[in-house]
């Protein structure tokens, strides 16, 4: 391998890292802003005399297309739909409804690629076997490290299998310019990913600075859920 190609697969790894540390963060930044944003925005229409219930009631048909709810989604028993908030409420994206989910089959270097790390995950498995540790502590180590690896190549992190192997001296993969044009691709899917996540009302929530901006984002989502302009 050429030590071009050597640094070209080196930052394609790297800026995949970042793209899923990025992800990561930001699905934390809504998931723990949910609460306060529902609480925000019960608050509000309070305020208002905005009913909250009458709405869902109203526009549960468009409120389940947006959150990509079936209609013969199951609820508890006791439980009354319209009574039922749009779950994670602010998870949804400004500007847009829910898209139809469909994933390409996946081609022929994808699979020669996975099979390769595939191949790496084993190896790995194989150096940190729990019965080759000496001690309790290095049981542990192996153990966190083997279910690390295992989540890795199941979620196609391939990155973090490539630490692994770094950190316990394996060789990896040889098909480094595969492994560019593949992680160049995914590059672009997680760059996808994060750009929704940051156009979530949830993720706008934690970024505004004060109530005048949590007002107009509120504003914003009554208006796009259920069409109703609030002054």
């Amino acid at each position: 391998m050429s030590i071009t190609t050597r640094l070209r697969w080196k930052r394609v790894v790297n800026e995949l890292r970042f793209l899923h540390e990025e992800s990561g963060l930001l699905k934390e930044i809504t998931t723990k802003t949910n609460t306060a944003f529902q609480e925000y925005y019960e608050r509000f229409c309070a305020e208002r005399s905005i009913d909250i219930r009458a709405l869902n009631d109203k526009h549960r048909e468009r409120i389940d297309e947006a959150y990509g709810i079936k209609k013969d989604t199951p609820t508890e028993e006791g439980e009354d739909p319209a009574a039922r908030p749009p779950p994670g409420a602010g998870e949804l994206m400004v500007g847009s409804l829910s898209e139809p989910s469909s994933e390409d089959p996946p081609e022929i270097e994808d699979i020669d690629i996975h099979d390769s790390f595939a191949k790496l995950f084993k190896m790995i498995a194989t150096k940190i076997h729990p019965d080759k540790a000496q001690d309790e502590e290095t049981r542990q180590d192996y153990e966190s490290k083997f279910k690390e690896a295992k989540e890795a190549l199941d979620f196609q992190k391939y990155f973090k299998l490539i630490e692994l192997a770094e950190e316990l001296d394996i060789e990896l993969p040889k098909n480094y310019n595969e492994q560019i044009r593949w992680m160049k691709k995914e590059n672009k899917r997680m760059s996808k990913i994060i750009g929704k996540q940051r156009t979530t009302y949830n993720y706008l929530f934690a970024e505004a600075e004060n109530d005048t901006a949590r007002d107009e984002l509120i504003k914003g989502f009554l208006k796009q859920l259920f069409g109703l302009t609030v002054e």
